[in-house]
Order: C-alpha cells, then sequence, then structure tokens
C-alpha cells in the first residue's frame, strides 16, 4: 500500500512539473510578441497577481482572462500642455485614461482631462481612440491610431485625428493628420520628432526607471485655426516602483501662436499612477 502512494505521488510530482514548464514557456513567448510603443504603462498588477499564484494552472487561467486586456493611468499635472499650448490656461489638470487592449495589438482607449479655453465653454475633454501598436524585431515599434477629441458643453470643437508613432532604438518621430483640425473645416498636420531614450543605470548614479526625451515639433495649421508654429519639449521621468512615476519638462513655443502667456516658455511636473 505505501509503495502505491508513493508512486502515485511522484506522477503526480511530474505532472506538475511539465504543466508548469508549459505554462512559463507560453507567457514568455506572448511578452516577446506584444512590444508596445506610445502605449499604456505595463499592467503591474495584473502581473503581480499572476506571481502570486498558488499554482501553474491557475496563473495560465489569469493569463487567457480577457479582464488581462485592462490598463489605465491617472496623473496629476501642473499645467496640461498639448503641442506647446496649455489648454488648461496654465493651471493644474487631473487627467486619467483606460484601455484595453486585444492580443493581436489593437486597443481602445478613453482618456479625460479637465481643461479651459478662452472664450468658450470647455471644461473637459474626453478623447476616444482606436489604435494598433506593434513591432518589427527588438528595435522597432509602431503605433497608429484615429483620435476623437470630444468637449462635452463645448461640442463646436470636437475632431478627429490620425496619429502614427514609430521608435526606432531611441529615436522617435511621429506624425498627426486632421482634414477638420478644431473643426475648423481645413487640414492641419503636426509633425514631432527627437530622443526618446531610456538611460541605463550605470550612467546615473545606479538609478533605475529613468527616461529622457528631448523632441521639437510643427504644427501646420489652417490661418482660422491661427498661425503654424513649432513648439519644444524636454523631459526626464523616473518610475519610483512599479506603479508610480514623476516627471519634469521644459515646454515652449516659437510664439507665432500669439497666445502668450500660455505658448510661452514652463516648467510642468507631473505625477503618473499606472495600474
Amino acid at each position: 500500500m505505501k509503495k502505491k502512494i508513493i508512486v502515485a505521488l511522484t506522477l503526480i510530482a511530474c505532472t506538475q512539473s511539465i504543466l508548469a514548464y508549459a505554462d512559463t514557456a507560453t507567457t514568455t513567448t506572448a511578452s516577446s510578441t506584444n512590444a508596445t510603443v506610445s502605449a499604456p504603462k505595463k499592467d503591474y498588477k495584473l502581473d503581480a497577481t499572476k506571481e502570486a499564484a498558488p499554482a501553474a494552472d491557475s496563473a495560465a487561467k489569469k493569463d487567457t482572462s480577457w479582464l488581462s486586456g485592462f490598463s489605465g493611468n491617472f496623473d496629476l499635472t501642473s499645467n496640461y500642455v498639448f503641442r506647446g499650448v496649455s489648454n488648461s490656461e496654465n493651471l493644474p489638470a487631473a487627467q486619467g485614461g483606460i484601455t484595453y487592449t486585444f492580443p493581436i495589438g489593437l486597443y481602445l482607449n478613453v482618456w479625460g482631462s479637465n481643461v479651459k479655453f478662452t472664450g468658450t465653454d470647455a471644461t473637459v475633454e474626453l478623447d476616444t481612440i482606436i489604435g494598433w501598436r506593434g513591432g518589427i524585431g527588438d528595435n522597432f515599434k509602431y503605433d497608429i491610431n484615429v483620435d476623437r477629441y470630444n468637449y462635452p458643453g463645448a461640442r463646436e470643437l470636437n475632431y478627429n485625428e490620425l496619429n502614427i508613432l514609430v521608435n526606432y532604438r531611441f529615436i522617435q518621430a511621429s506624425i498627426g493628420y486632421s482634414a477638420n483640425a478644431y473643426n475648423f473645416h481645413k487640414t492641419g498636420i503636426y509633425y514631432n520628432g527627437g530622443i526618446n531614450y531610456d538611460i541605463p543605470p550605470q550612467y546615473i548614479f545606479n538609478w533605475q526607471g529613468m527616461n529622457f526625451q528631448a523632441l521639437l515639433g510643427h504644427y501646420s495649421l489652417p490661418r482660422a485655426a491661427g498661425n503654424s508654429y513649432n513648439d519644444y519639449n524636454i523631459a526626464l521621468s523616473k518610475a519610483l516602483n512599479d506603479t508610480y512615476t514623476i516627471m519634469v519638462q521644459w515646454v515652449s513655443t516659437n510664439g507665432r501662436q500669439h497666445m502668450s502667456p500660455y505658448d510661452g516658455s514652463q516648467i510642468v511636473g507631473t505625477f503618473t499612477a499606472n495600474f
């Protein structure tokens, strides 16, 4: 009788080892094929739940759950600056978004912020986005999306825009195209490019999670929407842990929009919580 029990326990242990190995291999493959750029931050809470699972078969169930596609973030910023111009009249803003990403890279996103524009009744911006992101190899990443800018209470400002963002190593470039920029029924095109670099820890006091950006943009606008102009953005961010990030950035324009002080030089601080 004792021999039968020992044999049975041995078979069970071997089966569990095989299942655990298969689950690990599946998770590694999925992670390597879902590289993102300009995407919501990694869903650390879901990852932590997987790691705490008591058994390999339970972890596999969580990996395949449709809930694992959700991620989001919440920001507190000293100034909501969009393409070099303050959309909150240099006042603080609370912002947040939630994203659902399908395994093939297709995603749906809703993002909101308080806003304040001179001469309008707009108090809230609510963006609805559908996009597709992925990568080719380890160094090239892309994000293609259509953004609907919605302003409840000021629907005359609503418009759509197609955006394409690419990263190769630390070089970033993007373009935004709208056939109805700011709902003036005229074409507007935004070009942006520069450096988006994750700083290796050995270069800066062995600090983890440091990122540096230096970007130059040009917004080609119809005369009805104002003058075309350039904008500048230099930012340094630090991940405090798996959830929280802080960022300090300098933003400015060449002043051709004539919207002083809302298009002038600003130092902006942002605190982000990812979930």
